[in-house]
């Protein structure tokens, strides 16, 4: 069955393998990007019905509009990933508040502000989902010293992803670690492609049986 689906931060990286994959299966992918045009420049190469708009996870008034531009089109909205991310470095004794607050604010307030804004859109879908790209590094035995703000913002978005799924029971709510993956964050040394890496987020969009409130890696439950 084809899905309407939403992807932040599509138009580079994992988020727009997933774009990739999603249109190949012949879903409709709308491609959350913060630079429109250069949404359309990569969304045109792509096989499939692939439509870029721009989209900032920190403002979720621009959220509605695109949701209700979207459910107009083509009905409700079946899945969004919430993929949009930025990296940190910095050491939790270094660490200034600044960074950590343009951390949190794109990693788990864009999240929370783009569900906010796409659920009620997603209401009326036989099968809506959502899904929360985090990170090994928000497991809980991986709060360590480095990268502090980062590992902090997965940290929170898995409690998220567990506070959404409790408020929306008639949702499929999990979150996924892509594992480590060759992108312009991940780096050259990474092992994984960028096809591994968007694959567990591509089957918790499309597969059957799939449940609720889950932390996943390569299609496996993760601990949290």
């Amino acid at each position: 069955m084809q899905k309407i689906i939403v992807v932040t931060g599509g138009n580079r990286g994992i988020g727009l393998e997933i774009c990739k994959q999603l249109a190949a299966k012949g879903h409709i992918v709308i491609m959350g990007c913060r630079d429109e045009e250069k949404g359309k420049q990569v969304a045109d190469s792509i096989n499939g019905v692939v439509i870029p708009k721009k989209l900032d996870v920190t403002n979720k008034e621009d959220a509605i509009k695109i949701a209700k531009e979207t459910t107009e089109l083509f009905g409700p909205i079946d899945v969004l990933i919430n993929n949009a991310g930025v990296m940190s470095q910095d050491n939790v004794l270094e660490v200034s508040a600044e960074e950590q607050r343009r951390v949190m604010e794109t990693n788990v307030l864009g999240p929370l502000q783009m569900t906010q804004a796409f659920a009620p859109f997603m209401q009326e879908s036989d099968d809506p989902r959502i899904i929360n790209i985090s990170s090994q590094m928000g497991q809980r035995y991986a709060q360590t010293a480095d990268h502090s703000a980062y590992r902090l913002s997965k940290y929170t978005l898995n409690g998220l992803t567990l506070q959404l799924a409790d408020a929306l029971p008639n949702f499929k709510v999990n979150c996924m670690h892509p594992g480590w993956v060759k992108t312009d964050m991940g780096g050259e040394s990474a092992p994984l492609s960028v096809e591994e890496g968007a694959d567990t987020a591509v089957w918790l969009a499309t597969a059957e049986g799939i449940s609720s409130g889950g932390f996943y890696c390569e299609r496996g439950v993760m601990e949290w």
